[in-house]
Formats: structure tokens, C-alpha cells, sequence
């Protein structure tokens, strides 16, 4: 297939566009001149210049596209001022409404437009199950980004009839990966600083590795399957069972420190409004706190995905480290 990807220079676009490769598919990159190509120029791929902000640079695509993943998007999970979210909205939605509305034109015949949506756009909807069928109601700025995105590309699809596939991944990892949350909690426990709040037994928000979020991808584009899927492991453990996994594999004594959740909101309370002064993110906020402190339960995720396309996220958290912590030292990232 002739497949068009954007985000093509990130974590995860390069790991894909490798993937893509490997499996023996033309491979067209939609990259801004000043993208970084390194980790492309090796595949060869078609690329295309261009930017979607900026009606003099449309880029000119040809008309023999079969489909598409989009990932390009820029993201800041602790996003809080409004020029962050002015440039979320340009990026995140007014740019892929343009590359959508450019490739439904030039490819009126598209088999598939896949969009990397994100499972913030989910909300972390505090002490309630979440599955795919659940109504969103995103609760930070990248977020609202990205579900305001997904309902501009429905609309998109339901005017063009092209088949739309939105992916909501939850955290992504593994190796190629030098600026993850994961990574910044690894070199926090790594030094016996990372933050417990409260008694550390509620479940975490769940992740996925990222081999395990390519074979989705490919399994996904080798069907007609369209609709909304989360893309995580549906494996719960608490903030204490991943602090103790992460020490296991860091080989350290201890990992963390609990903080009463009300005293971590007394302490973060003016650094939080220190930066809506300054317009910079708070490297926490009190609403983060107490998410970090409240189960996050998904439920029936894998049911959706093994009816799908016969697959389900399949590397546990602690098989996910044990690849990724290697690499992490050979780089001297943690």
C-alpha cells in the first residue's frame, strides 16, 4: 500500500515508519523542512514538503494515496496557559482538518484516514470505569485538543464518506523513547524522590509498549474496521506495585516518597499559580494530585481490540521495563 505519515520524526512516527517499512509498504512522509530526518533518510521514504498552517505551502499530494496515519501533533500534558492551547487548537485540530480536507480532494478514493488521538481526550474521569463506549470528557488542555480534533475529523468523514479509524493511545514507551513521562518517573525513583500521594494503592493510568502499539496498527490497516479504540494494556497495578516493579529493575533499595494529598496540594499551590502568572506549566497542579491519588479503571478495552483485529496489547509492565531500562542506561538517559 502507498501510505502517507505525519509525526513521521517523533518516538512514535519513526518507529512506525520503520514498521511500515518492514513490512514492505511505499512509504510517503510528510515532514516541514527544518524536520530532523535522521532517523528516516535510511527507509528511503517519498517525502512530501510542506505545512498545513500555511495556505502558500500546502503541501501537493498525489492522487494514488491508500491511506494515511497521522500523528503530528503537538503535545504538552501539563499545559495550562492560553497561548499553549491556542497553539494546541492550530496544531492539534485546524491543521489536521486541513490535511484531512487536502487528502479527501487529491484521494477521494482513500481506503482509510488513521488519526493518533490520545486517550486524554478520554478525561481521567476520577473513580469511574472507562471503556471505548464511554463519553469523554477531557480534562486538560491537550485533551480538549484532541477530542475537539476527533469530532472536527468525524464531521470530515461523514461529508467525504471516507473511513475514519481514531487510536487512543495511553502512555507509550519503549526504546527510542528519550522524553516520556515513564522515562522522568524512572529517573525519580531511580534517585528515591518519586512523589506517592497518599497511600500509593490506587491503581495507575495504564501504558502500553510501543511494539505492541505497532502490531495494532498494522493488524488495523490490514482490515476495514473504523470507530474509536483505546490502545492500552488492560493490566491494573497500583502506584506502589509500579514503584516496586521500577526499583526491581533499577536495582536500587527504595523508590519513592509519600506525601498526605492534602499536604502535597498546600505545597504545589503556589508554584500552580506562579505559573498561570508566568503563562509556563506547573511541573504538577493540585487537580493532578488528586488524580494521582484516584484509581483510573479502564474496562472491556482488550474485548474491543480481539474483536477487531485479534490482538491485544500483550507486554506487561514488568517485560516493558526489563527491554527498555537497558536501553534507557546505553544512552545515559537515566
Amino acid at each position: 500500500m502507498k501510505i502517507l505519515l505525519t509525526g513521521a520524526s517523533g518516538f512514535i512516527g519513526s518507529a512506525l515508519a520503520r514498521k511500515l517499512h518492514e513490512e514492505q509498504h511505499q512509504l510517503l512522509c510528510l515532514v516541514r523542512k527544518k524536520s530532523n530526518l535522521t532517523e528516516l533518510t535510511s527507509l528511503e521514504p517519498e517525502f512530501i514538503y510542506g505545512d498545513l498552517l500555511n495556505p502558500d505551502q500546502f503541501p501537493v499530494f498525489p492522487d494514488d494515496i491508500d491511506a494515511v496515519f497521522h500523528l503530528a501533533a503537538y503535545v504538552d500534558f501539563s499545559a495550562v496557559s492560553t497561548q499553549a492551547y491556542r497553539r494546541m487548537l492550530e496544531i492539534n485540530v485546524q491543521a489536521s482538518e486541513n490535511l484531512f480536507r487536502k487528502i479527501a480532494v487529491s484521494n477521494p478514493g482513500l481506503k482509510r484516514f488513521i488519526f493518533f488521538s490520545s486517550l486524554a481526550s478520554m478525561g481521567f474521569q476520577r473513580g469511574r470505569s472507562v471503556n471505548n463506549g464511554t463519553l469523554p470528557e477531557p480534562d486538560t488542555l491537550y485533551g480538549k485538543s484532541k477530542y475537539l480534533c476527533e469530532k472536527a475529523l468525524e464531521k470530515i468523514a461523514a461529508e467525504t464518506g471516507i473511513p475514519l479509524l481514531i487510536l487512543r493511545p495511553s502512555l507509550v514507551y519503549g526504546t527510542g523513547d528519550r522524553r516520556s513521562d515513564l522515562l522522568h518517573s524512572l529517573r525519580l525513583i531511580k534517585k528515591g524522590i518519586f512523589p506517592v500521594f497518599g497511600k500509593g494503592n490506587n491503581i495507575m493510568s495504564p501504558v502500553i509498549y510501543l511494539a505492541d502499539l505497532l502490531e495494532i496498527c498494522i493488524r488495523f490497516l490490514r482490515t476495514e474496521h473504523t470507530g474509536k479504540f483505546i490502545c492500552a494494556r488492560n493490566e491494573k497495578f497500583t502506584i506502589n506495585q509500579f514503584v516496586e516493579t521500577s526499583v526491581s529493575r533499577l536495582r536500587v533499595k527504595s523508590g519513592s516518597i509519600h506525601i498526605p494529598v492534602l499536604a502535597g496540594k498546600i505545597m504545589i499551590t503556589p508554584i500552580e499559580l506562579l505559573a498561570k502568572i508566568t503563562g509556563k506549566a506547573a511541573p504538577l497542579s493540585r487537580r493532578r494530585i488528586v488524580d494521582l491519588s484516584t484509581d483510573r479503571l479502564l474496562t472491556d478495552i482488550h474485548k474491543d481490540l480481539d474483536q477487531a483485529i485479534n490482538y491485544h496489547p500483550a507486554t506487561s509492565l514488568g517485560e516493558g521495563l526489563d527491554q527498555v531500562i537497558p536501553w534507557y542506561r546505553k544512552m545515559n538517559l537515566i
